[in-house]
């Protein structure tokens, strides 16, 4: 069997790594951003798992506006939450409705933007409103790295979607 080597792989602009909760998603996502940085590539991970712990990965603390990694030159990370991003979510669906409708109307609709599926598409958003930014795609021009948290999708990215996202 041919030995890996990370040179050997013709790269796309995002690598989506998937799989259930402890397969190494968090470990591969991490391994190949440091192995594409160290080979001078832009890298930009993100996670947006509630429980992510790249911070203890990289002993930085993250945000959701991109750390970037003094050891490894090339890597940002970034940390999205996805309970606020579903929170603010449901307050911009809500929020035209107050005072409108009667409060009833509105614990139903609060009610049914209640679920993890609200979680899912809100943190979605987040992470593709970060891609997308002008700033961000400026500054992260070469790859994105996504790590999906659970095992459906993966720019480095830890996602909620019952997938990981790298």
């Amino acid at each position: 069997m041919k030995e890996f080597n990370i040179n050997d792989m013709e790269l796309t602009k995002y690598l989506f790594f998937t799989g259930k909760g402890g397969v190494g998603k968090t470990s591969l996502a991490c391994s190949t951003a440091i192995g594409l940085a160290d080979r001078g590539k832009k890298i930009l991970l993100i996670s947006t798992d509630p429980a992510s712990n790249l911070q203890d990965v990289f002993n930085e603390s993250l945000n959701g506006h991109g750390t970037e990694i003094k050891e490894v030159p090339g890597l940002t990370v970034v940390n999205l939450d996805p309970e606020q991003a579903a929170a603010e979510y449901r307050e911009s669906v809500i929020a035209p409705y107050r005072g409108l409708l009667p409060v009833s109307v509105i614990q139903n609709m609060e009610e049914q933007l209640s679920g993890s599926c609200t979680v899912e598409i809100a943190a979605f958003n987040e992470f593709s409103d970060f891609i997308t930014s002008a700033e961000s795609a400026r500054s992260m021009t070469i790859l994105f790295l996504i790590l999906l948290l659970l095992g459906i999708l993966c720019v480095c990215y830890n996602f909620l979607l019952h997938g990981a996202l790298l």
